[in-house]
C-alpha cells in the first residue's frame, strides 16, 4: 500500500466532483484512492462520528488534533476496506442492494414490534441515524456476503469442533465461579448521547481501548485519558460472581479468558473497559445450554480470519494511495 505523506485537507478545500461513482457526491480533500475511487476526509468524519457516538463536530476535531497518525490511518483503512468488498462483490455478481437493506430493517424493527417513528425514536436515543443504522447494516451484510462467496467452506463449524471449543475454554463457563476483574469505568448517567460530557467519555474510553490493545496496563491507559475524561475511574481486580455483574458486563465476562480484556462496553450507568484476571471456584457448565451461542461464536472467529484472508488477496491486486 502506497502511503503519500501529504496534511488532510481542510473541510473549506476546494470541491471537487467525482465522476467515477454511482452517483455524483462531493469531494472535500481526497485521503486515499482506491483503484481510483476517491474516500474523503469527510467519509473519514462521518466513520468516526458513527463509530464511537460523537457528534461529526467532535469527530472533525478529534481527527485534527490526534497526534498519532496511526490512529488516523486506522479509520482511512476500514473504509478502504468497505470500498474494496463492495466492487469485488459487484464484480461477482452480488452486490448488496438498497432494497435488502430495506428488508433487514423492517425485520429488525418488526422483531422488536416497533412502529417505523420507533424505531427512528430508539436510534436517536442511541445517538444513532436511521441513515447510520442503514450504513453499519450495509457494512455487516456486505461482511458476510464476501465470506460467503469465498471462504464458505472455511467457516462452516461441526458440532465436534464445538464440543471441543467449549473444552479449550471451559473456564469462561463455569456456574457460580469468582472473578477477578480489573475495571475501567467511564460515568456517562443520564447524560444525551451528543451531551458534550458524554461524547468526551466516549472518545476517552477508545483511546483507552488502544492503550490497552497496544500493550498498555489499565492504570497507564487510565493515566493517558484523564486529561480527556477526568473522570474515569480504575477498579482494582476485586472478585465478583458474574451471575451478580449487570447483563452487558456478563455477557463480555463469558466472552473472555484469564488474562484478556474487552473492546468498549456501554450501559446505562456509562462505559467500561474490563480484564479478566482470573478465576476462581465454580463448577463445570452444560455444553447443551451454550451450544448455539458457542457455534455462533466460533463460526465468528473463523469468519474474522476469512474476512482478513480476503481483504490481504484483494489488496494485492488493488491500487491503493493513502494521503496522510
Amino acid at each position: 500500500m502506497t502511503r503519500t505523506v501529504a496534511i488532510i485537507a481542510a473541510a473549506g478545500a476546494a470541491l471537487l466532483l467525482s465522476a467515477g461513482a454511482a452517483f455524483p457526491r462531493v469531494i472535500d480533500g481526497v485521503v486515499a484512492l482506491v483503484n481510483e475511487e476517491p474516500v474523503t476526509f469527510s467519509e473519514v468524519r462521518e466513520a468516526v462520528s458513527e463509530g464511537m457516538g460523537i457528534s461529526v463536530g467532535d469527530a472533525d476535531g478529534l481527527l485534527r488534533e490526534e497526534r498519532d497518525p496511526r490512529a488516523v490511518l486506522r479509520w482511512i483503512e476500514a473504509l478502504v476496506d468497505s470500498v474494496l468488498v463492495r466492487r469485488e462483490l459487484e464484480k461477482l455478481g452480488q452486490p448488496i442492494t438498497e432494497g435488502e437493506i430495506d428488508k433487514a430493517v423492517a425485520s429488525v424493527r418488526k422483531a422488536n414490534g416497533m412502529s417505523e417513528a420507533q424505531f427512528a425514536e430508539l436510534l436517536g436515543k442511541e445517538g444513532i441515524s436511521l441513515p447510520a443504522y442503514r450504513r453499519r447494516l450495509r457494512w455487516q451484510m456486505e461482511r458476510g456476503a464476501i465470506v460467503r462467496a469465498r471462504k464458505f467452506k472455511e467457516v462452516t463449524v461441526t458440532e465436534s469442533e464445538v464440543r471441543d471449543y467449549f473444552r479449550e475454554n471451559g473456564e469462561r463457563f463455569l456456574v457460580g465461579a469468582q472473578v477477578g476483574l480489573e475495571t475501567l469505568f467511564f460515568p456517562i448517567a443520564s447524560a444525551p448521547p451528543r451531551d458534550e460530557d458524554a461524547a468526551q467519555a466516549r472518545i476517552a474510553v477508545q483511546q483507552a481501548a488502544e492503550a490497552v490493545r497496544a500493550g498498555r496496563t489499565f492504570a497507564e491507559a487510565q493515566a493517558l485519558v484523564l486529561g480527556t475524561f477526568p473522570k474515569v475511574q480504575l477498579h482494582a481486580a476485586d472478585f465478583v460472581t458474574t451471575e451478580d455483574l449487570i447483563p452487558e458486563l456478563q455477557r463480555e465476562v463469558r466472552r473472555l479468558r484469564a488474562g484478556e480484556s474487552s473492546p468498549p462496553v456501554f450501559a446505562d450507568a456509562g462505559a467500561y473497559l474490563l480484564r479478566v484476571v482470573e478465576r476462581r471456584g465454580g463448577t463445570p457448565g452444560d455444553f447443551s445450554a451454550v451450544k448455539d451461542a458457542l457455534t455462533e461464536e466460533l463460526t465468528d472467529r473463523r469468519s474474522e480470519k476469512a474476512y482478513s484472508d480476503i481483504l490481504s488477496e484483494l489488496k494485492r491486486s488493488a491500487s491503493i494511495d493513502v494521503r496522510l
